[in-house]
């Protein structure tokens, strides 16, 4: 009997103390958390012409059913007398737990009156040869191309979209890179593939009339033959 008492008192301390234990782990916290959230009008992605003043389109914050946006933070800014991509990213109002929310806008600067600058499609004819044996691209995919007004173009894949789109493996598989366009001849600048951390061996290519023609040799044994259309 004697036993069970000291079994039933021991039993009990150690309730008590893990008890108190998770009230000094809670300690300082809501009973219940609302989690900020935001959205962004206009969307996520904006083509905006090169030499018109932004404006932002608007974003909306609520926190607990109280409107919160003026409390939202901007980083990043959109210098349209440039052409370039800019990333915008806007932070809510924390809450009582410290947890925030924030969401990301990606603007396109473009100038609407370039001959060369804007978005391009790689023709579906367009084909890689590989060991030998060709592959066509099968349909079109969207690439950007942006004029850096020095005689050299920004590409935002200079394999048109074949890995990245047209296989599905996402943007780390786009062959980011610089071109030079002297006259109509295009020769490779520079170039880089995050997903595999290497460029390409050499490109060459010509332009006329909103047209690319591209060679781009990956590897030894890997070539992409393609052609750009201007939307």
């Amino acid at each position: 009997m004697k036993k069970n008492i000291l079994y039933t008192m021991l039993f009990a301390m150690v309730a008590l103390l893990a008890t108190s234990c998770g009230d000094k782990k809670s300690e300082g916290l809501s009973r219940f958390t609302y989690y900020p959230t935001i959205e962004l009008e206009g969307g996520n992605y904006i083509v905006w012409d090169k030499g018109t003043p932004w404006q932002e389109p608007g974003y909306s914050s609520v926190l607990n059913g109280e409107d919160v946006t003026s409390e939202v933070t901007i980083a990043g800014n959109v210098d349209t007398s440039t052409s370039g991509i800019y990333n915008l990213t806007y932070v809510t109002k924390k809450n009582e737990d410290g947890f925030d929310a924030s969401a990301s806008r990606t603007v396109v600067v473009l100038d609407p009156n370039s001959d060369i600058e804007g978005f391009y499609l790689t023709q579906p004819d367009s084909y890689r040869n590989y060991n030998g044996a060709d592959a066509a691209y099968g349909r079109a995919f969207e690439i950007l191309v942006i004029d850096n007004g020095d005689g050299t173009l920004t590409v935002d894949d200079l394999l048109g979209g074949w890995y990245c789109q047209r296989a599905g493996y996402g943007s780390n598989y786009a062959m980011s890179g610089t071109i030079a366009l002297d006259g109509s001849a295009v020769s490779l600048v520079d170039s880089y593939i995050p997903g595999w951390g290497d460029g390409l061996v050499g490109l060459t290519g010509t332009y006329a009339d909103g047209v690319f023609t591209i060679e781009a040799e990956y590897v030894s044994s890997m070539k992409f033959f393609q052609t750009w259309v201007k939307e």
